[in-house]
């Protein structure tokens, strides 16, 4: 059962935290989720930037949780950040994508 009061939407949109280049699995209007090789710990402050619907938004958040995965096996680290500040642009572009059809 999913218990967020913010629906999220799984989407992949191209993220860039510093020099480290993903893709969101789920993103919402508070944060989004994402796999990266290395572990980022809960807690860090992160900065970086996110494209939608063609544009680029910088933002700034923090990690909420984190799943270590396995390098080895090639299992990518999971994460969760809540947006501390993001241009409000990012939020009409974002309801829009609720809102579309399918």
């Amino acid at each position: 059962m999913d218990h967020r009061k913010v629906p999220r939407i799984r989407r992949r949109l191209k993220l860039k935290l510093g020099a480290l280049q993903t893709f969101t699995s789920d993103v919402s209007a508070i944060g989004f989720a994402a796999e990266l090789m290395q572990a980022l710990p809960p807690g860090a402050e992160v900065h970086g930037s996110i494209q939608l619907g063609g544009e680029e938004f910088s933002f700034t958040g923090k990690v909420c949780w984190a799943r270590r995965g396995e390098p080895r096996m090639n299992v990518r680290s999971r994460f969760g950040v809540r947006f501390t500040s993001i241009p409000s642009t990012f939020f009409q572009l974002l309801e829009s994508a609720y809102t579309a059809p399918a």
